[in-house]
């Protein structure tokens, strides 16, 4: 079940990301990789930064954190689907 609500919001999100303006700080994510969301249910483990990603005009903030094994993978979570921000990531994206 965790996995179909992950395919539709990913799904949500991609659509988002593609007909909005990105504003970042700090990072400089194209939107092809912030539209390249896997999908996986493994444990995650993360630096303890996060990285915001906001979705304009409708001012939907996507953030990231950092793998902490793979320096190159980014776990990501859409704010608008969070109560609490221990909720799991929606998935991951890989920086080229």
């Amino acid at each position: 079940m965790i996995t179909v609500r992950n395919h539709l919001v990913k799904n949500e999100l991609v659509e988002n990301i593609k007909t909005s303006k990105i504003e970042q700080e700090n990072s400089f994510f194209s939107k092809k990789e912030l539209s390249d969301i896997h999908i996986v249910s493994e444990k995650i483990r993360v630096v303890d930064k996060d990285i915001f990603v906001v979705l304009m005009p409708q001012k939907d903030t996507l953030y990231m954190n950092q793998d902490f094994h793979d320096k190159n993978k980014f776990w990501v979570h859409y704010k608008k689907y969070e109560i609490l921000k221990l909720t799991a990531p929606v998935g991951y994206i890989l920086k080229n």
